[in-house]
């Protein structure tokens, strides 16, 4: 019965490794990206809560043991080792940074008055087919110096619609989409707005495999590609599909810059890591990215990091902030970037 006690818990530390960095397990991409892996190693905060409590449980087990029949060392050993798991998890999320201001700081970066210092703030929202505060949208984008807007699940005339409104502001801003207007395929859709003090930019092919997205390139050289993404969910049905999708995303990350990707991205940056993505994440540089910014019926200390801001390495990701607004289920998250270096 001792070496059946001793497989099992073998069996339990084996489980339990595996979610913590499957990235540095050779050959183990296809069951990473995989239900139910991939869906746990996009969890972490509840890693963290389950590993903690299964840790106590062990411990306080093998203790009741060791007072009754003087036995409980494995249970012990297995306990420890859950126990330091936790730790790593929590970790994790802590390093990746839980600050969340309620506003960014003083915009220094491309406004209508000049370059400034060359920082792009960039928004991006899952607004669930304009489930919406557009007013509150409005406002976020013109109290942080928003530069760059990516809405996906946004059809084409709701972006029209922001556009408007902002321009009553005056902020001027460019918009491109995936042209979709009608709501059966609203999900579908995706709008990016740029500011006009970016310079002109226009509207380029996607790259192939890359569902819902839109390119855009600057029309004089002089600013970043800007690629807004929202791959398949990874859905016990279609996660052959949201492999393939993140796939092609994160082949992106090979380009040459600067380029920045943004939008909902349906996968962490654990998912990044094992499809071997070298994009940097704007919201980790600012000490935000271990917030969750899906679902929003729970605290985003809880939730997942899936819609995201990436680039190149050309900048740095210097301030981060979420808000929520209206009915969707995603957080919104304006993310700055300044140039690398400076």
């Amino acid at each position: 019965m001792k070496y059946v006690w001793g497989i099992l818990a073998a069996l339990l530390v084996i489980a339990g490794a595996l979610t913590l960095r499957p990235d540095l397990i050779p050959g183990f991409d296809n069951v990473a990206l995989s239900t139910p892996m991939a869906h746990l190693i996009a969890v972490r905060p509840w890693l963290f809560i389950a590993f903690m409590a299964t840790a106590l449980f062990l411990l306080l087990f093998s203790l009741i043991r060791y007072k009754l029949v003087g036995a409980g060392r494995i249970a012990l050993a297995v306990g420890l080792i859950y126990l330091a798991m936790a730790i790593f998890h929590g970790g994790t999320v802590y390093a990746r940074g839980i600050q969340n201001p309620a506003q960014l700081g003083p915009d220094r970066g491309i406004t209508s008055a000049g370059t400034g210092n060359g920082a792009i703030t960039v928004l991006t929202y899952n607004t669930l087919g304009g489930s919406i505060d557009e007013e509150a949208l409005a406002d976020a984008i013109q109290n942080n110096g928003v530069d760059v807007v990516v809405l996906t699940e946004t059809a084409t005339a709701r972006g029209t619609e922001m556009t408007g409104r902002l321009a009553t502001r005056g902020l001027q801003f460019q918009q491109f989409d995936t042209g979709t207007d009608e709501y059966a395929t609203e999900f579908e859709s995706t709008v990016v707005l740029v500011s006009t003090s970016m310079g002109e930019y226009v509207q380029v092919p996607s790259a192939a495999g890359l569902p819902s997205s839109v390119t855009v390139v600057s029309a004089t050289g002089h600013g970043p590609k800007i690629v807004a993404v929202h791959p398949f969910a990874p859905t016990l049905e279609g996660i052959d599909r949201w492999r393939t999708d993140i796939d092609s995303i994160y082949a992106l990350c090979s380009d040459s810059g600067p380029f920045i990707l943004a939008g909902d991205f349906n996968s962490t940056v654990d998912h990044q890591m094992v499809v071997g993505g070298a994009c940097k994440d704007g919201a980790i540089e600012a000490g935000s990215g271990g917030l969750g910014t899906w679902p929003t019926r729970i605290p985003n200390l809880l939730g997942t990091p899936i819609d995201r801001v990436l680039h190149d390495g050309s900048f740095e990701g210097i301030d981060a902030m979420q808000f929520e607004s209206g009915d969707t289920d995603h957080r919104g998250l304006i993310v700055r970037l300044a140039p690398a270096g400076d």
